[in-house]
């Protein structure tokens, strides 16, 4: 990866290519054109109606018969198996301070698992210095340079009411901690190698953290060669300072080739690979934390087509511990307990594609499969979700969005699981799993 990227910047340079206006994620939330006014306010609203067609459970044990499984709630509070909510509402401003500092600031007030633990939240609060050619420094908190769905804006270029699976649960951080024994209500999965009990004590960090960002992209022709490199804390974002002495280090490198138009409107067709690497306390213990990936996306004359595969070790999330809410009747809001494999190892890829036929119509399809805690056969979790979607657009700034996904777990090796009930209980959860049916409404201005 590393020398992918120095190996881009070498060809760039060698080619006499000039610095590039946006045209990929990195720099399109990073930067701003040179005639950007000084104060640019923005933002959108995200009303969602969710309904998971979820059954409770039976045949199990008593501590789950009858109990709704999180998997099927809504979050963040995961206390109904439908509801409206305001799932994003951010408000924020962008511009130019100079012709070489531009800034970018972005709250959010919605009910969603980055503001579960508090009503409003900085979710961006960054600059952005253009002052060395090649090399565009920013610095403050903004999304780290990983994956395709965690760098495409929302709301303009995402066009499903979720995530997938695997970008949600590896890409994605909630940061967790140790405590002494085990948990009140915890129970050690019999035949597991790499569970802990351990809780979540905070909520997401959206793909952000805070920390500082070299950057840029360079373009020869139709070719496209991109960069960029952060060291940032590795700590909740509601936090400017580190929780301990070590910093991640996140790589991205990008290669395009443009059909022709420019920014983040731009037809192109590009690939990418990147990878995160740090460390995370966990009590007494540091634990590492890596993930990667590498991925594509293409998109002309109204047909896209991305994919990606993400890899994941050590400080891998497991379900709620046990698997009901009926312990928390306020919800399931950090800290609650879960299983985390500290050293674990997880993967997963997904597949869609889309097609605006119409200017006011678009249809999409994705396929996406998360393979959780493969290297533990009494832990390994498969969760496979097809999903299909509708958007219309009703003007330029608004636009609704219908989503269906038929969602399968797996239990790959059930009797690796030593204790029966423990094993019973595992079957009767994944086949508990149920659908979902999402709208949402999205204004943007």
């Amino acid at each position: 990866m590393k020398r992918s990227l120095i190996a881009a910047g070498v060809l760039a340079a060698f080619a006499n290519a000039i610095p590039a206006q946006a045209g990929n994620w990195v720099d399109a939330i990073g930067t701003e054109p040179a005639d950007a006014p000084k104060f640019r306010f923005f933002g959108f609203v995200q009303p969602t109606y969710t309904y998971y067609l979820a059954d409770r459970m039976s045949g199990g044990n008593a501590q789950i018969n009858g109990q709704y499984q999180p998997n099927n709630l809504v979050g963040p509070n995961f206390d109904s198996v439908n509801q409206v909510q305001l799932l994003r509402a951010q408000f924020g401003a962008r511009g130019n301070l100079t012709d070489k500092i531009n800034y970018f600031l972005l709250t959010d007030v919605g009910r969603n698992a980055t503001t579960v633990q508090h009503p409003f939240m900085v979710t961006d609060a960054s600059l952005t210095f253009n002052f060395i050619p090649g090399a565009r420094i920013r610095a403050g908190l903004f999304k780290l340079p990983t994956g395709e769905e965690a760098l495409v804006p929302n709301p303009t270029h995402h066009s499903y009411v979720y995530y997938s699976a695997v970008t949600s649960a590896l890409v994605q951080e909630t940061f967790f901690k140790d405590v002494a024994g085990t948990p009140s209500g915890c129970t050690v999965l019999a035949g597991n190698i790499s569970l802990d009990c351990g809780q979540a004590a905070t909520g997401n960090n959206a793909f952000r953290d805070w920390g500082v960002q070299v950057f840029d992209s360079f373009l020869k022709d139709n070719w496209e060669f991109a960069y960029a490199a952060m060291l940032s804390n590795g700590n909740e974002i509601e936090s400017i300072g580190d929780n301990d002495d070590n910093k991640d280090l996140t790589l991205r490198g990008q290669v395009s080739y443009i059909f022709g138009g420019k920014g983040a409107n731009r037809e192109d067709v590009y690939a990418f690979a990147w990878r995160q690497d740090g460390k995370r306390s966990y009590g007494t213990t540091e634990r590492d934390r890596i993930r990667e990936g590498v991925g594509f996306r293409y998109n002309k004359s109204g047909l896209r087509i991305s994919g990606e595969y993400i890899r994941g070790e050590g400080m891998i999330a497991g379900g709620p511990n046990p698997p009901t809410i009926a312990q928390k009747p306020t919800g399931l809001t950090p800290p609650y307990n879960l299983n985390i494999a500290l050293d674990g190892k997880a993967r997963g890829w997904y597949l869609e594609s889309g097609w605006k036929f119409h200017p006011s119509w678009e249809i999409e399809a994705r396929y996406d499969e998360f393979d959780r805690s493969h290297d533990d056969p009494a832990a390994q979790r498969i969760f496979k979700t097809w999903t299909l979607g509708a958007q219309y657009f009703l003007n330029k700034n608004t636009r609704v969005t219908l989503n269906y996904e038929w969602r399968d777990q797996e239990v790959p090796h059930v009797n690796a699981i030593t204790n029966a009930a423990q094993r019973t209980n595992a079957l009767v959860v994944a086949d508990n799993t149920a659908d979902r049916l999402s709208l949402q409404l999205t204004y943007w201005w």
